[in-house]
């Protein structure tokens, strides 16, 4: 593990042990929390019965959620560019190593897209109600931040130099944040082609689409550049002048533009408005990671179930929406049990399947460092049946 020199790229320095013992524990304990949040947010939100979603207590939840969200987009962002600054040069020319890299973020999109297949076989598509294409290219998560990570890649090959990027991406985050409600206002079915207006406006049923939520993932590379140039060998102080400052800032910032005699975001400034929920929710978001980077100073080994989690995230959130909400290849808890549950009855199931989980991207990620062949092989052959169950 490295750190970047303040000289720019391509130029590093070892790490100091300690440091990089504390660098390794804060990002995989916040990438393992946001995880955590995901599973717990996802299985709850699908099983609990409407009797019990009203009251002070379910709205913090609502919250708290959304934040889930919010946090793991800007440790997408994050751990881009700490990966990407540890080795620059290698990702600044067209290479073997970008093509993995850039297919590996396609795949992403792809898995999107398979987890709302709308019909049991790829001949069904043909003569397909409206109503169920428009289900199928609605854009989730994984779609948003497959084409986020891609973004960034080619703003890389663009800014050349860490500085110039990190900058670059700050500056797009602001664009698409103010941005957001004039595009939203726009009918963008009747001046594009369906799936690719989806990308642009939730009016189609988009979960993620990239204006705003682009924007997280664009601050967190910001932020990941101002970690790995100075704050991994400071923790202690980004996390105080950085996350916490900052984050303060933001929901201080937030809360001064909610209370203006006029309007500067529609509606009236208030926290529908795009931009005002951006920075309440990245202010949180900021806070919560000045906590956890914190935390990791105090903790000497972390566990090895945390570093499994963080490193294994997108084969966690796939495997258990197919698990909670079901898909084109099985049944879900939802179909079994439906929205019927009490808080304490969910917690239990949620308890089973994040030890589930936590198996599952231990083994795999054992797989992967002790029998690196045998896991790409078998990452082939199950995408491969996969797909061919639909023909």
């Amino acid at each position: 593990m490295v750190t970047t020199a303040p000289s720019g790229a391509g130029v590093t320095r070892p790490a100091r042990p300690a440091a990089r013992a504390h660098r390794v524990i804060f990002i995989d304990l916040a990438r393992a929390l946001a995880v955590l949040l995901m599973v717990q947010g996802h299985t709850f939100d699908a099983l609990l019965d409407p009797a019990h979603r009203r009251g002070l207590g379910y709205d913090a939840w609502v919250f708290q959620r959304g934040l889930t969200s919010c946090l793991f987009l800007l440790l997408a962002g994050f751990a881009f560019t700490l990966t990407t600054t540890r080795h620059w040069d290698r990702h600044l020319r067209l290479s073997r190593t970008l093509g993995t890299r850039l297919r590996r973020f396609g795949l992403f999109v792809v898995l999107g897209y398979g987890l709302h297949f709308p019909v049991r076989h790829y001949t069904d598509l043909v003569g397909m109600a409206d109503e169920r294409w428009q289900s199928f290219l609605a854009v989730d998560v994984l779609q948003l931040i497959g084409l986020s990570l891609i973004g960034l890649q080619f703003l890389v090959l663009v800014a050349r130099t860490p500085r110039a990027f990190a900058a670059t991406a700050l500056a797009s985050c602001v664009v698409v944040v103010v941005s957001t409600p004039l595009a939203h206002s726009i009918d963008w079915s009747s001046r594009m082609p369906s799936f690719l207006g989806a990308y642009l406006t939730p009016a189609t049923g988009s979960n993620f689409p990239l204006l705003p939520w682009s924007a997280y993932v664009l601050f967190g590379a910001a932020l990941g550049h101002v970690y790995s140039r100075w704050g991994a060998l400071h923790l202690a102080a980004f996390a105080n002048r950085v996350l916490l400052v900052g984050g303060a800032g933001m929901l201080t910032a937030s809360l001064a533009v909610s209370r203006l005699p006029f309007d500067i975001f529609e509606p009236a400034n208030s926290w529908t408005a795009i931009p005002h929920q951006f920075l309440v929710r990245v202010g949180s978001v900021l806070l919560l990671l000045g906590i956890v980077a914190h935390l990791s100073r105090r903790i000497a080994t972390l566990p090895r179930a945390f570093a499994a989690l963080a490193q294994e995230s997108l084969l966690v959130y796939f495997v258990h929406l197919c698990i909670v909400y079901g898909s084109i290849w099985n049944p879900g808890l939802l179909w079994f049990l439906g929205a019927t549950l009490a808080p304490g009855q969910i917690l239990a199931i949620e308890v089973v399947l994040i030890g589930a989980m936590v198996t599952l991207a231990l083994g795999w990620n054992w797989c992967k460092r002790s029998h690196t062949r045998v896991a790409r092989i078998t990452a082939y052959v199950v995408l491969t049946l996969l797909a061919l169950v639909l023909i």
